[in-house]
């Protein structure tokens, strides 16, 4: 599996994720949002609906990078 963060919303409250399983051509776009002084507990996941399915582990591994980052 394959995944690139395509970038953050310039002020770091956003990073958004491309991933693309083994064996696939489409890959899945979501987005990782978190609003300046709330907690991890408001952070908030959004996939594209026009996506391709996302693993559950593109997700978990996201969301660690995200935690660092964000």
């Amino acid at each position: 599996m394959a995944i690139t963060t395509v970038g953050t919303d310039g002020d770091d409250r956003a990073i958004e994720f491309l991933v693309r399983p083994e064996g696939t051509l489409e890959e899945g776009h979501f987005a990782i949002f978190r609003e300046h002084g709330r907690g991890w507990e408001d952070a908030r996941l959004t996939i594209d609906p026009a996506a391709a399915s996302v693993p559950v582990a593109a997700i978990e591994w996201a969301v660690e990078f995200a935690r660092e980052y964000l």
